[in-house]
This record gives C-alpha cells, structure tokens and sequence, in this order.
C-alpha cells in the first residue's frame, strides 16, 4: 500500500458507447475512531458504561476518520484526511471527467454518515433512511456502491465463500485506542487496512467472471437470480399472463397485503428468557422456503371482496385477506405469536416483549393461513369479520417452478466436490436469494437525502402507488400477493 501521492495515473478500461464507464475495479475504506467528551476530557468510547447515569447525559459522542484506502485494481494508496482524498480522486478524474467510475464499498451506510460531512451527495438509492445502496458525488464523476448489500455476506466471510487468495486481517488493528490523523500505524496496521480493500477487490473480480462489466452487476444479493430469472421468463408470454392475473391494481388491497406481511417468528418463550437451557433438541429443514414455493399453491386471481360472517364459510380452494376484531384474546402457550405492531387497534393488552399474550378487543388483518394458526394458538369468546378478499388458490408457474428446482440442481451438483467450492458458494446463493426476491416489495416510500436537511422518506399516495401496481401488472415478473402470503411458509 502506498500513500496517495504515489499514485500517477492508470489506463483506464473504458466501455460503452453512449454513456461511457470505466470498467476498471475502485474499492474504497475508512477506519474511524470513537470517543467520548466529558467535562473537556477526552475518553475512550468504551469507558461509557463505566460511567454514572449523569455522566452519560452529560458526555458527547465523537468519531473521525484517522485512514482512508483507495484501490485502483489491486493497488491500494492511502491517506489521512478528506482533503487528500479529493486530490486522488482530482488526479483520477485527470484522464475523463465524462466518464462514469465505480468504486465498491463492503457496508456503503457506514462510509456514508462519514463522507456526507466531507463531500456534496447526489442521486442517492436507499431503501431505508441511512442505509444506501448507491450514491454518486457531486464534484466528481464517481458513483459509490455497497458490496455487501450485492454478496451479503461480512468481509471476513468472503473470502472462505468465494475461495478469494487474500484474507481479512482479523485482529490486527486494536479499535479501543484513539487515534486521528496524526497518529502512527505500525505495518502491521497498515497491511490491516490495504486487506480490507483487496478483499473487495478480489470478490468483485470474481463476480466479473459471470457479470462481465462493472456496471452490469446487480445493485443487490437478489439481483443476481432476479437478473436470470427475467432472462428466462420475458418473452414467455405464458408465464406472464399467469402471472398478470393474480397482480392486484387496487390501492386498498395493496394496503391490506401490506398489513398482512410480517416475518418469521424468532421469539423466545418467555418462561425461559434471560435462562441457560442444557439438553435441548432442535431440528432443521432442508430447504425449506423453495420446498413450500414449489409445493403449494399461492393466489392466482386479483382479490376480490365478498361478505362472509363465519370461519366456518371460508373454502380451502380459496386464498383468503381477512380484517378480523377478537374479542377477550388469549393465548394457549408461553409462546406468543401475534405482533404487537402489525395489529390495527387493541384494547388493554398484555405483552410479551412486543407479542400479544391477550387482549379485551384486538383487531388485526390476516391471511387465511395466519388465521388457521391464530384459531389453533389462541383462544376468544367473540369475532367479527369486518373485511374478507379471496382469490384463486393455483401452483406458482411452472416456469417458476422449473426454475426454483434447476437452482436446487445446481447447487447440489457442486456440493462437497473437491475444487468446486466457489461454484457451490455461487449456486448457493443464488438458491437462498429465491424467497428473498419473491417477498421484495419494489413499491415503497420515496427515500430521499439531501445534503442540508438530511434524510427524508415521502409516502406514496393513492395514484401513485396505483400507476406501480399497474406498471407492476404490465411487468408481470412476479405477483405482489405472492410476496404477502410468502412470510406464511416458515409456518406451513
């Protein structure tokens, strides 16, 4: 690793005909140091708990980027202060200011709260306030992606998973110290950080073996299988039209398969919480997401509305949205499973971290599958339907379903095959992506970032959320209720 100033010029691997990138490989790091202020002293981040409760009120949380690294394929230079970097980043940009760069950052959120200080941002991607995906800079040419949201996977990991011939120095550099931009680093130090970005490096060559061009390869983990499964399914008119008869264009169904969604259930019974358990026995299932998509049936139609008074009336042909009030809710078991979050209204409930032990009214949508296991969890003396939607249940497409199996192929064919760790890590995870990019909601709040106010999220309205659903319907990739009534397999 050399210091910036070493750094004179490259040849750049230049592509594209109307809009032009470089396709050379940019990584970039920082090591930061956190301290606290108390009484005008300076003291380590860790001392907090050590402090009163008055010192803690009273003390001022500080960081500060002490290195930053930036690789231009595997050579890596350094500097020590924001203003160096915009000199690299002036002498890179010397050769083409019109010509689009991509620099790779493992956990891009981080590096984010830190750069926002020190340079103007534009054109954010975010999903969620503080985490972006993308960003490009102002002043320069260069658009910032997070590697880790495109592998997944922790820079310690990496290169186990990818057979990378560089490894994360792991425990070489002691992160209880303080230190600024003054502060000497040992070679050992320095060799740390200069790994952090080879790492990057050496993952994203790897992914040009497949992806070919820096800017081809997908912005996230599910982007990759979504990337093949859309290369199979555009011009298959069959699959499509399957597919655009079960998209809902209707801005309140949308809301109630909104409401609906949840994750899976990781909670504790709390009789044992906070205990140490011996002699347990746990199990697992093998594959069990793509299991269930490719075994049983998800709606197949657009919701439609109908007036039912009783559980009882519910077909099992059909797949159902039901806005449901309990009244004098009680759960069975120790185990909690309704969230506190997801219900609409409840009247004087009793809590279990966040889980619904009971309540004297609770009101709440459902799926028909969550509503067999609230009726088999919980007891109530009364309920009341106050919406229903059903639709069609059918088998997901066929071509879906041949392409969830061929994914299972693939990855079992490489398993334990000596010398095919790397295509096993790949197929692996394109396979455990499936469930992922089936329960992605694309239609979501404008995430918003700007550089004086900061980050924002701006709620869709009525008419834009229905232009989606029907750009959605038009796509015909996968369906929106395949996604809500996705969360439900970890409970079949």
């Amino acid at each position: 690793m050399e210091y910036w100033t070493e750094y004179q010029g490259h040849i750049p691997d230049i592509q594209g005909k109307r809009k032009k990138f470089d396709n050379t490989i940019y990584t970039f790091d920082i090591e930061t140091t956190s301290y606290l202020i108390l009484n005008n002293k300076q003291i380590p981040a860790l001392d907090y708990l050590k402090l009163s409760k008055q010192e803690q009120q009273e003390c001022i949380f500080m960081s500060n980027m002490y290195i930053w690294m930036f690789s231009v394929n595997e050579k890596v230079y350094y500097g020590r202060t924001w203003e160096e970097l915009r000199q690299l980043l002036l002498r890179i940009e010397f050769w083409g200011t019109d010509v689009k760069k991509y620099v790779f950052v493992h956990n891009l959120a981080y590096e984010f709260q830190f750069m926002r200080n020190a340079f103007k941002i534009k054109n954010v991607f975010a999903r969620k306030s503080r985490k972006p995906i993308k960003f490009e800079l102002e002043e320069f040419n260069f658009e910032f992606r997070c590697s880790y949201m495109m592998s997944n996977s922790s820079l310690e990991k990496l290169p186990d998973i990818y057979q990378l011939d560089v490894k994360k120095l792991v425990g070489n550099l002691d992160y209880s110290l303080i230190r600024n931009s003054k502060t000497k680093l040992t070679k050992e130090e320095l060799a740390y950080c200069e790994n952090d970005c080879l790492v990057v490096y050496k993952y994203i060559q790897k992914e040009l073996e497949t992806y070919k061009t820096i800017k081809g390869l997908p912005l996230t983990s599910t982007g990759h299988v979504r990337k093949e499964l859309k290369e199979k399914i555009i011009k298959d008119y069959g699959y499509r039209n399957k597919v655009r008869r079960s998209i809902n264009v209707d801005g309140h169904i949308y809301n109630m398969l909104i409401s609906a969604f949840a994750g899976g259930y990781t909670h504790s019974n709390w009789i044992y919480t906070d205990e140490v358990i011996e002699n347990i026995d746990s199990f697992d299932f093998t594959s069990s997401y793509p299991y269930v998509m490719v075994t049983h049936k998800f709606p197949a139609s657009e919701f439609r509305k109908m007036n039912i008074t009783k559980f009882e009336q519910m077909k099992d042909c059909f797949a159902y949205i039901v806005y449901v009030k309990f009244k004098n809710i009680k759960c069975k078991y120790f185990n909690n499973f309704i969230s506190q979050s997801k219900c609409k209204r409840i009247l004087r409930g009793r809590y279990d971290n966040g889980r619904v032990i009971g309540a004297d009214e609770l009101e709440i949508v459902l799926t028909d599958v969550d509503l067999k296991f609230i009726r088999q969890t919980y007891e109530f003396d009364e309920y009341e339907i106050i919406e229903c939607y059903y639709s069609i249940y059918e088998y997901l497409p066929k071509q879906f379903i041949e392409f969830i199996l061929q994914k299972y192929i693939n990855k079992t064919q490489f398993k334990n095959v000596e010398g095919k760790e790397v295509e096993y890590a790949l197929e692996k995870a394109k396979f455990n992506s499936l469930y992922g990019m089936t329960v992605t909601n694309n239609i979501k709040d404008n995430v918003e970032f700007d550089n004086e106010k900061g980050w924002s999220e701006i709620s869709l309205n009525n008419e834009t959320i229905t232009n989606l659903l029907e750009k959605e319907k038009k796509d015909a990739f996968l369906s929106f209720s395949y996604r809500s009534l996705g969360y439900c397999l970890g409970k079949i």
